[in-house]
């Protein structure tokens, strides 16, 4: 069916708009996978289909060239900021339970150097008491 990688319900943009597009989203999303199964570096595409109009995705270059092996590589493109935003969340569930952990930690420590301190003072004030009784022997 053609040998260009342009494949039917897809588009290629040219390099240089690709680059300024992704200077430009750099900042919304994290990147795509670097190498697909084949060895090559994805494509960003667009689709054409009814149910998902002109909405990117990555492929593999070789999807629907002739003769040419396809790795099956398709991720689409706001998928790989919505991973992003759950690994983020697991992220802040983990340093919440780290920080939970912590304060708890802490809260024991200023309970425990409350004791010591108390019993730092009933000491003084015992040596002191003993002192004044030998002192006034």
């Amino acid at each position: 069916m053609g040998g260009g990688s342009t494949g039917g319900g897809s588009s290629v943009r040219s390099p240089s708009s690709w680059n300024r597009s992704r200077t430009q989203t750099k900042s919304r999303r994290s990147a795509p996978p670097e190498w697909c199964g084949c060895g090559c570096r994805p494509v960003l595409r667009w689709s054409g289909t009814d149910s998902n109009p002109n909405k990117p995705f990555y492929g593999c270059p070789n999807y629907n060239t002739s003769g040419k092996r396809w790795c099956g590589l398709f991720v689409w493109a706001d998928s790989v900021n919505e991973e992003q935003v759950e690994k983020s969340e697991s992220c802040g569930d983990e340093v919440k339970i780290n920080v939970d952990w912590r304060l708890r930690r802490l809260e024991e420590d200023v309970q425990m150097q409350k004791v010591m301190t108390q019993l730092l003072v009933l000491g003084v004030c015992v040596l002191t008491v003993l002192l004044v009784i030998l002192y006034c022997k």
